[in-house]
């Protein structure tokens, strides 16, 4: 097999993380499986080696980069930048066609600032003008979930993948967690050989039944996994049920949670961190463009921007400097199909101070999902949904994790909602208004609340999860009207 590669992520600067007795134990009692983690961590980065797909290598280049003063970060990332922009515009049809091509007749291709924004539309439209004309050895496809809009077929090649999952588990080394370690995930999909591989062990979201979180939660007690991974509202799901199964279990039931794929709450935040005591690690990242940005140790979400190029708009134009807008991705690595300037459907800012953690990333702040959901309140408002999250956050800290398992807020017009309440006994008129209160204080106090248990809420057919969203045709038992 070789030696495996050793991954050490020695920076100076970097803050250590709190020191919490709890967690220390937990972690030097997963020291004595370095032996584990150690032989999973050199099979799992020789196969990809392999496959063409250079993890280890690339997380040592990543490591050496970020030691680099801003100035000369902010110098690679630009030769990064002009290096990607003159390949789109030699090898990409569509480029050299319609506005593209009009934009640059008197610019240069290098200039970021002559390329228009390209919609998610276009790209589901022109996929196949948008790959490169280039053979690309092991290209392959992957598709993004509906979570922002229609969803979109991307084409991506070995060393851009390389390079996104190299980002990740580059940050993860920022708090101490290397590859290999044993980790329970919350996904979607599951790919069981690779997952073996990585010493993961998988329970996907979409079947996220009360006995798919009893074998979860039976893990988690039995195999002290370092890391748990996965979507915040499953991991959010698994804390609660967790903690209403076991409520004398200890304060620290796995060290690190890493979660990214859908909007993270505050209250998220908090429930995980309360109920499992772990750290919670945010990331950011979408199909279209692999890993955009990570926590730090600091609390910062930073940028990868050796890997993806963002800016911030309103509209076609961009925004001023520290405004909160569209975010506008190019990436730098991907070479079957780079996208310049996709707008990702997400919005936020880019902050213009640096973090004190000493990272030479930029960061990014105000991280709002999915710009198509904004919804009409009772007095003619436009608010994001996500103005719920205080609401939700509220009552889950006021009631007890076995209260119930999950909940959704459904628009039925702008001045009628409904809560579904998955639970096995009554709704009580405490859970209920609390709930008509946690609608009521965004959308308006003159709506209709109706509260609603039902037996089962179905995720999307991502496995992903949202706690609002227009209408759907649900089975509902006992409403109770508030």
């Amino acid at each position: 097999m070789g030696t495996p590669e050793l991954l050490v992520d020695d920076r100076r600067d970097l803050p250590r993380i709190p020191v919490n007795p709890d967690r220390d134990a937990h972690i030097e009692l997963a020291s004595r499986r370095t032996l584990d983690q150690m032989w999973h961590r050199g099979l799992y980065l020789m196969l990809q080696r392999l496959r063409g797909r250079p993890v280890g290598a690339f997380v040592r280049r990543l490591q050496g980069w970020e030691r680099m003063s801003r100035v000369e970060f902010e110098g690679l990332a630009h030769a990064h930048l002009e290096q990607a922009l003159r390949y789109a515009r030699r090898y990409v049809p569509l480029y050299s066609s319609g506005a593209w091509s009009a934009e640059r007749r008197t610019s240069s291709a290098e200039d970021i600032r002559c390329w228009p924004v390209l919609e998610r539309q276009t790209v589901h439209a022109k996929m196949h003008e948008l790959l490169a004309s280039r053979v690309i050895p092991g290209r392959y496809y992957r598709q993004s979930s509906h979570s922002t809009g229609a969803p979109v077929r991307v084409a991506v090649n070995p060393q851009s993948a390389a390079w996104s999952w190299a980002s990740e588990y580059r940050a993860m080394l920022w708090h101490g967690v290397p590859i290999g370690v044993r980790t329970l995930m919350l996904v979607g999909v599951d790919h069981p050989m690779t997952d073996w591989v990585k010493n993961c062990k998988v329970f996907r979201t979409g079947t996220l039944t009360r006995a798919g979180m009893d074998s979860a939660a039976s893990y988690l007690m039995k195999a002290q996994p370092v890391l748990c991974s996965g979507l915040p509202s499953a991991v959010t799901q698994l804390a609660r049920h967790v903690r209403a199964r076991h409520p004398h279990a200890g304060p620290v039931l796995v060290p690190f949670v890493k979660v990214g794929g859908e909007q993270l709450y505050p209250f998220q935040r908090e429930e995980i961190q309360r109920h499992l005591g772990a750290r919670v690690v945010q990331f950011y990242g979408c199909t279209e463009m692999g890993s955009i940005a990570a926590e730090c140790p600091h609390g910062s979400l930073h940028i990868f921007s050796e890997n993806v190029h963002v800016e911030v708009f309103h509209g076609n134009e961009p925004a001023p400097p520290g405004e909160v807008g569209d975010l506008v991705l190019t990436s730098l690595t991907n070479r079957a199909m780079p996208l310049v300037r996709y707008r990702v459907g997400d919005r936020g800012r880019i902050a213009p101070e640096p973090c004190p953690c000493g990272l030479p990333h930029p960061v990014l702040t105000d991280l709002t999902g999915r710009t198509v959901d904004v919804y009409a309140t009772a007095d003619g408002r436009q608010i994001h949904a996500s103005a719920v999250g205080e609401g939700i956050g509220r009552v889950m800290a006021s009631f007890p994790p076995g209260e119930f398992r999950n909940l959704v807020l459904e628009q039925v017009r702008p001045d009628w909602w409904r809560v579904l309440v998955e639970r096995d006994q009554e709704i009580g008129a405490a859970l209920s208004s609390a709930l008509a209160d946690a609608v009521r204080a965004p959308f308006g106090a003159q709506c209709r609340v109706d509260v609603e248990r039902v037996p089962f809420i179905s995720r999307e057919r991502s496995g992903k999860f949202r706690y609002y969203r227009r209408e759907h045709q649900v089975s509902p038992e006992t409403p109770s009207h508030y």
